[in-house]
């Protein structure tokens, strides 16, 4: 699970503490802070401690900005919002904690280009799964891929099927979900990254958009939305791999394939189930062989062998059963993908 480390300097000790309670009431993991109200003490910690960002009021600001590395450095504005002269970032000191803590995460992932086709350097590794034969262990495989790399990445796992078993899977519900995400991308100068980590969870060791609930919600996702979506988690969500789950082909599809580092096509046993698989990718040949090159077609049996673990779940039979050893063995041996 992603994880962002985090400094507040500030000499309001109260406040600070407020924030530390507001984590703590939440179960909040996603976010690592230290405070201080005192600058020595943080220079001292900089020898011990690396921050993702240093947020600090104003008195702070000149005494320790020498001293914060890599860190982003973030201006607690206490009044009226003025940043200093070299234009750094800044945020409210007074505003919800929730809101504080999503404006902080945008600020630290956001990436802003104008083409939205061009990729910064420091992207996520997109893998996509699809099953133009309907397997049956579809989101086994690409949730016990999502479990194994996230044994050491930083994963976020995306499912676009509908009724995909994703909450009986996982025993879970969710108050938002990717409807909510999606919805909040057509509004104007909405937020990605905070869009995304309001409504992110997590499941074991790696972390997830909950799956749409109504899945006419799908339905509703344009070209010029699909394509936003996959770019933005591509660039912009701060994960080292994001795994994309299909259920179904939409338009531009195939156009959007060159976003993937990898993508998997499970087929299965059978005449009729070859020859879907057949079609899915003649379709996508016709957008050239620099797209079919994306594309690992595997052939999946139609039930592969579960560990046979009393009072294991589902997914736990496959993590440690026949799925869980092939993708360690016969896809990448559990290195990270790139590698």
């Amino acid at each position: 699970m992603v994880q962002l480390k985090i400094a507040f300097l500030d000499e309001e000790e109260a406040y600070l503490e407020r924030l530390k309670g507001y984590l703590i009431r939440k179960k909040e993991k996603f976010f690592i802070i230290q405070t201080f109200t005192c600058a020595k003490y943080f220079l001292e910690s900089k020898e011990r401690e690396t921050f993702d960002a240093v947020v600090m009021t104003a008195v702070f600001w000149e005494a320790v900005r020498g001293g914060v590395g890599q860190a982003k450095m973030i201006l607690f504005c206490e009044g009226i919002e003025e940043a200093p002269q070299d234009g750094c970032f800044y945020v409210r000191k007074y505003q919800s904690a929730e809101r504080l803590f999503c404006q902080i995460s945008a600020m630290l992932w956001q990436k802003e280009e104008k083409d939205m086709l061009y990729f910064p350097q420091e992207t996520a590794q997109m893998i996509g799964v699809y099953s133009p034969a309907r397997h049956e262990d579809q989101i086994l495989f690409s949730m016990t891929m999502a479990q194994i790399l996230g044994e050491t990445q930083k994963v976020l796992y995306v499912n676009l099927m509908g009724h995909s078993g994703f909450y009986g899977l996982t025993k879970s519900q969710a108050d938002e979900d990717i409807g909510d995400l999606i919805y909040g991308m057509m509004q104007e100068g909405h937020d990605f990254a905070a869009g995304l980590h309001r409504i992110r969870l997590s499941y074991r060791n790696f972390d997830y958009i909950p799956p749409a609930v109504n899945p006419e919600h799908l339905s509703e996702i344009s070209k010029p939305l699909y394509e936003k979506l996959l770019v933005s988690l591509k660039g912009r969500s701060g994960y080292d791999v994001v795994l994309v789950d299909f259920g179904e082909v939409f338009l531009g599809f195939a156009e959007m394939m060159p976003v993937f580092d990898c993508f998997y096509c499970l087929g299965k046993e059978g005449t009729i189930n070859c020859l879907r698989t057949d079609e899915f990718l003649e379709y996508l040949s016709k957008e050239g062989d620099g797209i079919i090159a994306h594309v690992n077609r595997l052939m999946l049996p139609g039930q592969m062998q579960f560990a046979k673990e009393k009072d294991a779940s589902l997914l736990e039979n496959s993590l440690y059963g026949g799925i869980g050893d092939y993708i360690r063995n016969d896809l990448y041996g559990g290195a990270k993908i790139g590698q």
